[in-house]
């Protein structure tokens, strides 16, 4: 695999965030200013919303297990395993999409979505979202079709 995924859970006094972050799996495949940071982050999302995802997060957590750091903890995802990606992806676009999510009532609609979709849905919203199928759909259109798609 090209990428590592990581979730990283970041603690402080006042809030708390949450992000999924793909990482070249080698150093070889890196470029220069991918060694310190992530190739891209898939999603993130602080504050009072992480309390809508903190079950799904605790599940993954148990699922794969978590290093605990000073900050906070880390899961990587397994490199070799296909159901772990779909996961990281999941996750992933679900921080993306609450992160830009307007209303609570939107913010259900989407989590009630991701979660029941298909992973080949999860690949194309998550790419939707990313600009990686044309760079002409801006991230709060794609929110906003995952919560309509949902009602």
């Amino acid at each position: 695999m090209t990428y590592k995924y990581i979730l990283r859970i970041r603690k402080t006094k006042n809030t708390e965030k949450i992000a999924v972050e793909a990482w070249p799996s080698r150093k070889e495949l890196a470029d220069p200013t991918e060694l310190r940071r992530p190739s891209f982050i898939i999603g993130t999302l602080k504050g009072s919303k992480t309390n809508l995802v903190y079950y799904q997060v605790k599940a993954l957590l148990n699922k794969y297990g978590t290093k605990k750091v000073k900050t906070g903890y880390i899961l990587q995802f397994p490199q070799q395993s296909t159901e772990a990606i779909v996961d990281a992806y999941r996750i992933g676009l679900m921080l993306a999409a609450l992160s830009k999510s307007r209303t609570d009532e939107e913010a259900e609609n989407i989590l009630r979505y991701i979660e029941k979709c298909t992973p080949e849905e999860i690949w194309f919203w998550t790419s939707k979202y990313l600009g990686i199928i044309n760079s002409g759909p801006q991230p709060d259109k794609v929110v906003q079709a995952l919560a309509t798609l949902a009602r």
